[in-house]
């Protein structure tokens, strides 16, 4: 059958054995009778690929003129069958296990010169050999580093015994760098709440509840903290207040009434809705910059009353605890926008007095229950902590821990009005716990390497075979009429053999993505209608003719959106001697979580007016889901769908509404879209016939289920940015294991020679 690109470097193994002599146990100088092993010639042939891949084509070796990088920590197994002629079904214990080391370096091979012969000695009756081989990373491209380009395994082993077959995804937060992330985490949502618990304090105070209204206030409003009385109230007043909490039974005045909206947009968060609040260092500025300048307005703006100057008081005190934290290039006092925000130099970050002004008394504190095993001591990061983290550029978090912006959720917790990063996600109602354990940030992983997997049969020979005997390429290679059946005659080890090589090809061991981009129209609407509404208490379903707000319209172009990053829902952490999905542990268990690409060349970035954008490459593991084994054989069952955000940056150069949130211009957004094995628009995957794809039968053949990932396929997927897709765009990563997520693009996936989706539109039509 013709090849598909994902299979441009395949390998066959030859082994043969030197010598004419036909006695076994004088004549053959090859044969050890002792240790029952014949010294033999291993002939590799590998139809490389000419020119890129990866993350881009060079480092996943995607495309016929893709550079061969090379194979690296390769071991061959070997296997004593009682039938002849088959494959590997149930991994076993290998009588011999062989360190070929670096089988071939990088640009050794090419489709012309493509054969090395290395020495080496089977054992008798050997029938079957396992071949496993790790690429070697090439070049880096970008400003990325070499395991972003070229993926990265916390685990690659193997050896003779059953069961040794391990293959792990790297995780993107690695252990040294778990503390310094929690800590960082803590840090920003301890100046959260520290601004929004901003309170009123001093010896002037007056009890709020059933106490007068402050006295002394002069006509002109100004408000004179050293000698006028005022109430002991936080900003959490305002948010609750429905009457003025400086005058009784007045309703809010108009700076009490922005100080309460403002406390109320930055506190409620509606996560039964599906609001996820991004947490990450541009976001948290991009926050501040909004609020900060609310509350320049009213601490800028002349009270008109007692109420409103005390309003004006506190909106001082919180820009005064904001300042502590922030800067802006300048402090407009005519309560002009705050521009240019960013964090003040945190090289050691350790004014933690306002901790105390969370709460007006220790009694306070003690009375307040505990949340989810937080203390109010734990809000604050201690001064070790505060160490650790003292290199961290907070702007850039959390991407300078490998993970993508929007990795980093925010809650609030009303009870304890604190803000808080959850430790584990059941984000939103988007899905359960799935075994393995809580989805968090260190549910991260790197791509998969490019990895290589052989299991097959041998041919042997009891005559001498010169190297350009061998069928040259991988195709000719596979071609039973290569091979002359006077010359082939065995198919396991004997002490006369002389020539041995592995029938089928070695292929890929992991599974390719290919995405692209594309716009559906050419005006993208924005979801202002339904945001204005919810905002004003309305049902979006049933509104009156009287509200008039439409969506915005954004008019696209080459730069309007820049595509940078994919995560992948649902990858297994660890697969096994097959390379599918394993569980692992002393209580053995799968691991899911996501794989995260960012290296996105630089020409897959641009999305074109018309037409899909240039192919990003990202490796995966199959995705194979069994329903367990019987005598080592896996037992198939329905495929699940795969869940997929694409990021965004947005440079439309205008905000845009999306599913719940606020998108600004420059800043990142993620689209959901859901790859289905059922609903490829493509043929179905054409199978192969030249060597026998996992998972496998107990009689040695393919069990041909088809799921999204296929090690040694391609799966192509062009996802469409549809005319409401930016409607449900989300400011962070909705958690990928449940589709109870909205969909933003729509997919068309293709396999070459299988699924293959096409014009998966993200968000719906």
């Amino acid at each position: 059958m013709k090849r598909i690109p994902f299979f441009l470097i395949t390998m066959a193994l030859a082994l043969f054995i030197v010598n004419g002599c036909e006695r076994e146990d004088f004549s053959n100088p090859n044969y050890d009778p002792e240790t029952q092993t014949v010294m033999t010639n291993l002939v590799f042939n590998i139809s490389t690929a000419t020119a890129k891949t990866k993350q881009s084509a060079d480092a996943t070796q995607a495309t016929t003129t893709s550079p061969f990088l090379g194979i690296n920590q390769s071991v061959l197994l070997t296997y004593v069958l009682p039938n002849p002629g088959k494959i590997l079904a149930a991994d076993a214990t290998s009588p011999k296990a062989f360190d070929l080391a670096e089988l071939a370096s990088a640009g050794t091979l090419s489709s012309t010169e493509s054969r090395r012969v290395i020495e080496m000695s089977l054992p008798l009756n050997t029938n079957t050999l396992l071949f496993y081989g790790r690429a070697i990373p090439g070049n880096t491209y970008g400003n990325y580093t070499v395991d972003e380009c070229y993926g990265h395994l916390d685990t690659y082993q193997m050896s003779e015994s059953s069961g040794s077959g391990l293959f792990t995804l790297g995780k993107q937060l690695q252990d040294e760098e778990k503390s310094k992330f929690y800590a960082a985490e803590k840090l920003f949502a301890g100046i959260f709440s520290l601004i929004m618990n901003t309170n009123l304090i001093g010896s002037n105070h007056v009890a709020i509840s059933g106490a007068a209204a402050p006295t002394g206030v002069t006509n002109t409003y100004k408000f004179d903290v050293s000698t006028e009385q005022y109430p002991e109230l936080d900003w959490a007043t305002y948010g609750n207040a429905t009457n003025s909490p400086v005058e009784t039974g007045h309703s809010l005045y108009p700076l009490e009434v922005k100080l309460k909206t403002a406390y109320n947009q930055m506190t409620t968060i509606n996560s039964e809705g599906g609001e996820l609040r991004a947490g990450s260092g541009e976001a948290i500025i991009r926050t501040i910059q909004d609020l900060w300048t609310v509350v320049n307005e009213v601490r800028c703006a002349e009270p008109l009353n007692q109420a409103e100057a005390v309003a004006k008081f506190l909106a001082n005190s919180i820009f005064i605890r904001i300042n502590k934290y922030f800067y802006a290039a300048s402090l407009p006092g005519d309560g002009a926008p705050i521009t240019n925000v960013s964090f003040q130099t945190m090289s050691n970050p350790s004014d933690n007095n306002g901790i105390i002004e969370m709460f007006q008394s220790a009694a306070e504190v003690a009375a307040q229950p505990d949340v989810s095993g937080q203390t109010y001591t734990d809000v604050w990061p201690s001064a070790s902590e505060l160490s650790s983290i003292a290199g961290v550029v907070p702007a850039n978090f959390p991407f300078n821990f490998n993970l993508p912006r929007g990795a980093s959720h925010m809650a609030f917790d009303k009870t304890r009005k604190i803000f808080y990063y959850p430790a584990t996600f059941n984000t939103s109602g988007m899905g359960g716990v799935m075994e393995g354990g809580q989805f968090n940030a260190e549910s991260y992983f790197y791509p998969a390497e490019l990895l290589y997997f052989g299991n097959s049969p041998i041919r042997t020979s009891d005559k001498d075979r010169k190297v350009s005997d061998y069928p040259q390429g991988a195709g000719q290679w596979s071609a039973e009429a290569s091979w002359d059946s006077g010359i082939w005659t065995g198919q396991a080890v004997k002490a006369s053999t002389r020539s041995v090589a592995m029938k089928y090809n070695i292929n890929y061991g992991t599974a390719l993505l290919s995405s692209q981009v594309q716009y559906g129209v050419g005006t993208l609407k924005d979801n202002n209608r339904v945001v204005q509404a919810e905002l004003q208490g309305l049902d979006p379903s049933n509104l009156p003719s009287t509200f008039t707000e439409q969506d915005n319209e954004i008019a696209v172009n080459a730069t309007s959106f820049k595509f940078t990053g994919i995560i992948v829902g649902g990858q297994s952490q660890n697969v096994g001697w097959d390379f599918l999905p394993v569980a692992t542990g002393s209580t053995p268990k799968y691991t899911y979580g996501f794989v995260y690409d960012r290296a996105v060349p630089e020409a897959a970035q641009s999305i074109p007016v018309s037409g899909a954008s240039q192919p990003n490459y990202t490796m995966l593991f199959d995705n194979f889901k069994g329903t367990g084994q019987t005598d080592g054989i896996w037992n198939a069952d329905t495929q699940d769908p795969v869940y997929v955000a694409l990021e965004f940056q947005n440079n439309s150069g205008r905000d845009f509404y999306g599913n719940h949130n606020l998108i600004q211009d420059g800043g990142y957004f993620y689209l959901i879209a859901e790859l289905n094995p059922e609903n490829a628009t493509g043929t179905a995957p054409v199978w192969p016939t030249n060597y026998v794809l996992p998972p496998y039968k107990a009689d040695g053949t393919s069990n041909q289920v088809t799921r999204v990932f296929m090690q040694d396929y391609m799966t192509s997927a062009v996802f469409t940015l549809g005319v409401n897709s930016l409607k449900h765009a989300y400011l962070t990563v909705p958690d990928l294991r449940a589709g109870s997520m909205t969909l933003g693009l729509s997919v068309d996936v293709n396999w070459s020679t299988g699924l293959s989706f096409d014009d998966v539109i993200l968000g719906g039509n």
